[in-house]
């Protein structure tokens, strides 16, 4: 498609992008991230940009093969969210020196991207910081991923659970009833109960040892964002893990057993959605302007303040209740805890040695109780309504 030496140059700058993009893989970044900070960007059209450029460069390196399962689960998340730069990325040659269809589809395909919006991008990427080592990088994977299968079944929810999960929790966000919603997410937070309760005595009779301890980032998109981490971290708190945000690039990394990390995923996510259904219909009345926003932020902060507290209650329940079902006392589940909550800490202080607290701020009154009682009313236990109206 490029006849003469001057129409090399796109594909010339499109190999460099691409370059940039894998040295900020050595430096910590992972696909989720790279396109977070897309969409942040002023520049609409950057998030497909990026995300074709990571699609493609996950080809180049064979990381479904190769990469771990993380890092998979982010490049098949990007691929559904994207489904035209998944298109394009799968279409365009792979070979290392073969550039040129890719910078084509890139300039001459909707959404148009100029050669200077690759300049742009590639600049962004250069400049981006060393950054925490969650996973390993590129340069280090094997040439075909070793999988471990009792290993990793300790580590990782079953794929058909999980599925079923999201599929609900899908379900709830985007129907219009809110009587439907509340169906969908309870039989998410029921089946997501009963699987975790299982998913620890059967560990804990394997004989498998310690479970290790992972880290993920959870990428939060506006508005509110400081309400949301506060719910994030109430969550956390309450199945022993650790969460750090960093704000200017709207980025929680949370640190926790595998299951546990999973476990407040999938409760942050359908809690969230609970959440702004009731805040808006609470907020449906005459407020408007300033005082909409005071109301939303103080009535998420309730909203987070009472989930915490339910949880670390139905947490305690569902620790008697395990220890009932496998005779033994409760006492004796303490030490096995303390030991999980220990590494967690261990791992935590090695990943984020200078953190510090965050002060919570004063909020709107009003706002803050009408978030406790739409927290009251939030579904945690199995066959509870998601909300009640």
């Amino acid at each position: 498609m490029f006849d003469d030496e001057a129409d090399l140059r796109p594909a010339s700058t499109v190999h460099i992008l691409v370059g940039e993009l894998s040295s900020a893989y050595e430096r910590g970044w992972q696909p989720a991230d790279i396109v977070h900070l897309a969409r942040r960007s002023r520049e609409p059209s950057d998030a497909p940009l990026a995300a074709t450029l990571v699609l493609y460069e996950s080809r180049r390196t064979r990381a479904e093969h190769r990469a771990p399962r993380d890092w998979v689960d982010q490049l098949r998340t990007i691929g559904e969210q994207y489904p035209a730069a998944n298109r394009l990325a799968r279409r365009c040659p792979a070979e290392e020196a073969d550039f040129r269809t890719l910078a084509a589809g890139l300039m001459y395909e909707d959404p148009f991207h100029p050669v200077q919006q690759f300049t742009d991008l590639s600049l962004t990427w250069t400049n981006l910081p060393g950054w925490t080592m969650l996973t390993p990088p590129p340069s280090t994977w094997p040439s075909v991923r070793i999988v471990d299968g009792v290993a990793e079944s300790a580590t990782r929810v079953d794929t058909k659970v999980l599925n079923r999960i999201r599929g609900l929790l899908a379900k709830a966000e985007a129907t219009d009833f809110a009587e439907e919603a509340e169906i969908f997410t309870s039989k998410a937070q029921e089946l997501m109960t009963r699987y975790a309760i299982t998913a620890t005595l059967l560990h804990k009779g394997s004989g498998m040892g310690d479970t290790p301890v992972h880290s993920r980032r959870i990428h939060l998109e506006n508005p509110y964002l400081k309400e949301k981490v506060h719910l994030l971290t109430e969550i956390g708190d309450a199945n022993q893990v650790r969460t750090v945000w960093f704000s200017s690039l709207a980025i929680a990394t949370v640190v926790g057993t595998p299951l546990a990390l999973q476990q407040v995923d999938l409760l942050f996510t359908s809690l969230l959605v609970q959440a702004t259904h009731a805040m808006q219909l609470e907020d449906a009345d005459s407020r408007g302007g300033s005082h909409t926003t005071s109301f939303r932020k103080g009535f998420l902060a309730g909203f987070a303040s009472r989930i915490g507290q339910r949880l670390r209650d139905a947490d305690s329940r569902a620790m008697a209740d395990a220890a009932d079902e496998a005779s033994i006392r409760v006492q004796d589940l303490l030490p096995i805890l303390a030991r999980r909550s220990e590494a967690v800490d261990s791992e935590f202080e090695r990943l984020f040695p200078n953190t510090r607290k965050s002060r919570r701020k004063a909020v709107d009154v009003n706002g803050w109780y009408a978030g406790q009682s739409a927290a009251d009313a939030a579904s945690l236990a199995p066959g509870e309504r998601a909300l009640r109206r």
